[in-house]
């Protein structure tokens, strides 16, 4: 029986497996309406956009060391149902905000907060989840169909976020976000027998200190994520204000930017798809050559290209960050620790995403001075620049998996 046919067999991978998709109709849905919802504020700007989505990225990066010490310390499917339960309510509160007009820059940034906190326990523990439910040598189709359950839930509420927020506002749009958490919630809270807390028996000072030693054990890791710590910071800063102000301007607000959306949706969902499927010899190698995806996207961006362009740039950098994904998480899990994995995986969203409350923040100041093209091309030039450096260490070139 094939890998993909064993994890899915398994009942409490089934249940993960809807509730990713679930939950990330949700997810698909809210970028979108949270940007229009805020841009549409009385006096917003893009810089009040940075502000937002800053005051939720700051915290969730200052959480991650300490949610992976919780993941392993509890469990991790204690920690995703309690978190996605607990970020259902904030979401449904930012919903009752918009809806009823009494949304704020500040207001808005309190709930993010707020959201970001949950989001740092949130990360570490599902990054580490599918350990607790199949075999080693499963893990590659199991992280692979998480992937494409998340995906298609991302596809969907990308290709309706749009649609739904000129029919019926932010608010309400955002109210489905919150009732896919708690949906999510209670899927995974089903299956809170599967998984053993690891407790040292440690402090958890000395348990952010073991984590942080494994973390910096391993040099390919270590290169990676330094790497993609400029690499979010550009991405998020792009896709999430850059992009908005850009469909305002040029691809009729967003209808256009949930269509670009969209189609990276399905990029992500064929990424997970070859994932699942291909067996890669240097998987580092291939995940920094097909990261070349991103600056492309830009600079088709950043020269206003036609909307059904921009989305096939949109459709190929998702396919190749979903691929390098699920090749990063499973060599991640087959050579750290199971025991010390939560807290490994907590340092390396710490490194990934510590710039990216920068990216956001600075985005929307960054078109008033240098202007939205120029800003464009500038992150381009930067993802250029890490792909090469990484590229040239050997323990990220030459790292050999068994296949």
């Amino acid at each position: 029986m094939s890998s993909n046919r064993v994890v899915l067999a398994d009942p409490a991978f089934r249940r993960l497996f809807v509730s990713r998709a679930i939950s990330n109709i949700g997810n698909g849905v809210a970028p979108i309406a949270l940007a229009f919802g805020v841009l549409a504020l009385p006096g917003a700007t893009p810089a009040s956009l940075s502000i937002v989505l800053a005051a939720q990225a700051i915290p969730l990066v200052l959480m991650l060391p300490l949610g992976g010490v919780i993941a392993d310390r509890i469990g991790r499917v204690r920690v995703v149902w309690m978190t996605d339960g607990m970020i259902s309510l904030v979401i449904m509160v930012n919903a009752v905000l918009l809806a009823t007009g009494h949304a704020s820059v500040l207001l808005l940034s309190v709930t993010g907060a707020i959201a970001g906190v949950l989001n740092g326990m949130w990360y570490p523990a599902m990054a580490g989840l599918a350990t607790d439910i199949v075999e080693d040598e499963h893990l590659q189709a199991a992280n692979s169909m998480i992937s494409i359950s998340s995906n298609v839930g991302l596809i969907t509420g990308a290709a309706i976020g749009g649609i739904l927020v000129a029919a019926i506002g932010a608010g309400p749009t955002i109210g489905i976000d919150a009732v896919s958490f708690l949906v999510a919630a209670v899927l995974v809270f089903s299956i809170r027998h599967v998984g053993r807390p690891q407790d040292s028996g440690q402090t958890v000072i000395a348990d952010l200190v073991h984590g942080w030693k494994v973390f910096i054990s391993y040099r390919w890791i270590v290169v990676v994520v330094a790497s993609f710590s400029l690499i979010v910071m550009v991405w998020r800063g792009s896709e999430e204000v850059l992009g908005p102000v850009l469909s305002l301007q040029q691809y009729n607000g967003p209808r256009g930017w949930s269509l670009v959306m969209a189609f990276q949706g399905i990029g992500l969902l064929i990424g997970g798809l070859m994932g699942a499927r291909l067996a890669v010899k240097r998987p580092m190698l291939l995940g920094m050559l097909i990261t070349f995806a991103l600056p492309v996207w830009l600079m088709l961006l950043a020269c206003r290209a036609w909307l059904p362009v921009a989305a096939a740039g949109a459709l190929c950098w998702g396919i190749a960050i979903e691929l390098f994904y699920v090749l990063w998480i499973t060599v991640s899990q087959r050579n750290v620790p199971r025991e010390s994995l939560s807290r490994v995986n907590s340092y390396d969203a710490l490194g990934s995403m510590v710039f990216g409350p920068i990216g956001l923040a600075v985005a929307g100041p960054l078109v008033a001075a240098i202007g939205l093209q120029e800003t464009f091309i500038a992150g381009a030039v930067i993802v250029i620049v890490c792909i090469l450096a990484t590229l040239l260490s050997p323990a990220v070139r030459n790292l050999r998996v068994d296949t």
